[in-house]
């Protein structure tokens, strides 16, 4: 898991930001096996979980 302080914006670090952080991460030109670490760091920090099919289109839209 990797921390998402830092690296997720501070107003989208809430559980009901879920959609948004989708969005942001999806936008991102990184490697997709870093995109899901951050996702699962935010779902753990702010309590949300972070679902399979979430997880696949985060991990997909990166670059191997």
């Amino acid at each position: 898991m990797e921390s998402p302080t830092g690296i997720i914006p501070e107003h989208l670090m809430d559980a009901g930001q879920k959609r948004q952080v989708l969005d942001f991460l999806l936008a991102q030109p990184w490697p997709g096996d870093f995109k899901l670490q951050v996702l699962y760091g935010w779902g753990i920090v702010v309590g949300n979980a972070v679902s399979g099919s979430d997880a696949r289109i985060v991990h997909a839209s990166g670059w191997k």
